[in-house]
């Protein structure tokens, strides 16, 4: 049957660009198009303006979420002003509501503090999501790492296959992954980072979310305005949370490559499991042969910078309850 019940997604990686940047997006806009495109819940990035790396920042948040349709789940800086040098104070932000700590948007350059970093996140039970760049490099660095202290990392946004290799030669610790859907498929354009891959790197993608490697599919949302995108040195990022769900089923359910309910996994209980909080109740109603055209004045969302403009998808959401 093309129409099918499922939990809702939680996406691990979001831009809500509040505080700071509500041009762009907000917290309330980012809700309305996560549950258009069928998640419960969605972690909020830390790379605000300011960045989240106080207590009163995360309760700032946890606030505006206050009676939206979806779960904000708030991502905390991992270093002070997400430069790289001090690290906030861990036990506060989780004691303010912060659910992960994350310099997404900047890797952290010194192995020092990284080291010291995911000791004490593991010591509040609290995970770390790491934006690696140059991407295999740093990836490189953060299994070591791990390997090291044996505290677990997470690996944002991966796009090529040699960070895939990787990640597979490191199956055994606890180190996971999430990639993007505009990482699944050579259609998809726009200026992001880490930036889009060959048809090789796209292939090795796929392959490690079929076996595991890859743990989940996030959408890494990230709304800039037209005049941005447009202008000589656009920002990079795309949006996601309306296309997502199709365009992985595109890549991996119509394409033969995996069952359906494993598709679902990847945006519900896989992520759960990495973001340590139990699944949304609730269900959402999909319809996997849906066709559309990817008309982005129709989003939810304030912006329009989705990498698959015009693009005619297969499968989507119908109706969703959060309960």
């Amino acid at each position: 049957m093309p129409v099918v019940r499922t939990s809702p997604f939680i996406d691990l990686h979001v831009h809500t660009r509040e505080p700071g940047q509500t041009h762009k997006e907000t917290i309330a806009s980012a809700c309305a198009a996560a549950a258009a495109g069928g998640f419960g819940g969605i972690t909020a990035m830390a790379n605000t303006a300011p960045p989240v790396d106080t207590p009163e920042l995360v309760r700032f948040v946890r606030e505006r979420a206050r009676g939206l349709p979806v779960t904000v789940y708030p991502a905390a800086a991992v270093t002070a002003g997400q430069r790289g040098e001090i690290l906030t104070d861990f036990a506060a932000l989780k004691a303010a509501g912060a659910a992960a700590l994350s310099d997404d948007g900047l890797p952290i350059g010194d192995e020092t503090v990284l080291r010291e970093a995911l000791i004490r996140a593991n010591a509040v039970n609290l995970p770390v999501f790491l934006h690696c760049e140059p991407e295999t490099e740093q990836c490189e660095r953060a299994i070591y790492l791990v390997r090291q202290t044996g505290c677990p990392a997470h690996i944002c946004h991966v796009s090529l296959a040699d960070t895939v290799r990787l990640l597979r030669a490191a199956r055994g610790i606890p180190v996971t992954a999430e990639t993007c859907p505009h990482y699944m498929t050579a259609a998809a354009e726009g200026k992001m980072n880490p930036p889009l891959g060959t048809e090789k790197d796209v292939e090795a993608v796929l392959d490690a979310l079929c076996d595991g490697v890859i743990n989940c599919i996030a959408t890494d949302h990230a709304p800039h305005t037209g005049e941005e995108k447009a202008s000589e040195n656009p920002p990079n990022g795309v949006i996601g949370l309306e296309t997502a769900l199709a365009a992985a089923l595109e890549a991996l359910f119509h394409s033969g490559r995996m069952p359906l309910e494993e598709v679902f996994r990847l945006f519900c209980e896989k992520p759960a499991a990495i973001l340590r909080v139990s699944a949304p109740g609730g269900s959402v109603t999909v319809d996997t042969d849906a066709e559309w055209t990817v008309e982005p004045e129709r989003f939810c969302s304030k912006a329009r910078n989705t990498p698959f403009w015009g693009s005619v998808l297969r499968g989507k959401v119908v109706s969703g309850h959060v309960g």
